[in-house]
């Protein structure tokens, strides 16, 4: 069932979203597989309906940049490019909602609300690449997780600072904010040793101070 929250479908009739849901197949995936893969063509948008993903780019000496993570309703593929500039590989077991670009983009000629709700998500994916860059060049190490667990907690369905489930391992962390493993665990354990998180699990933490982690991981 195609979550309606989604930004594709804010402000749809219901018949404008039965009539998108209708061009949907659902696909299913493991733990470790690519929802859609770098280079290759952009033939296909993705709703990830349940677990969770990243986006990752691969350069040509191998090493691996996490641009962001997905969970349930986020949408990826819907960019102004005939190729995936990127790879999306579940961190968990994933299902997604897949829709045709061409035929998404037909439609979107025809419904200046779901035209306008496509532009929306690509400034968005625009404004999340400008705050990595950011994030990237002026935050300390324990200032980056701190950002990641406030990202996380707004993200993530059903989270609460109670309980922020860690479903990408150590290295997508580091992969993601630019720091080697060893360094994440460093700066976890840093935040832990001042009691601003306690760490309950290997794939999940507990926000103590939720102030002062917002605050460190506020990238303005």
């Amino acid at each position: 069932m195609l979550d309606k929250n989604c930004e594709l479908f804010k402000s749809l009739s219901d018949s404008d979203i039965k009539t998108l849901t209708q061009l949907s197949k659902l696909k299913v995936l493991d733990k470790n597989q690519y929802l859609c893969t770098q280079h290759n063509r952009a033939e296909f948008s993705y709703i990830i309906a349940t677990g969770s993903a990243a986006v990752e780019r691969i350069f040509n000496d191998g090493r691996r940049q996490i641009l962001s993570f997905l969970f349930p309703g986020y949408l990826v593929g819907v960019y102004n490019s005939d190729l995936f500039e990127f790879g999306v590989k579940s961190l968990e077991p994933l299902t997604a909602h897949q829709f045709p670009n061409d035929k998404l983009n037909s439609l979107a000629e025809e419904m200046p609300i779901l035209r306008e709700n496509m532009l929306g998500i690509r400034d968005s994916a625009s404004n999340m690449m400008f705050d990595q860059i950011y994030l990237l060049g002026q935050k300390k190490a324990h200032e980056r997780i701190c950002y990641l667990l406030t990202q996380l907690l707004e993200r993530m369905p059903e989270t609460t600072p109670e309980m922020v489930e860690l479903p990408m391992t150590r290295l997508d962390i580091a992969d993601h904010l630019g720091l080697t493993v060893e360094t994440v665990s460093r700066s976890m354990t840093k935040l832990k040793q001042e009691k601003l998180i306690d760490i309950t699990g290997p794939h999940s933490v507990s926000i103590i101070d939720l102030d002062t982690v917002k605050q460190l991981g506020d990238i303005g």
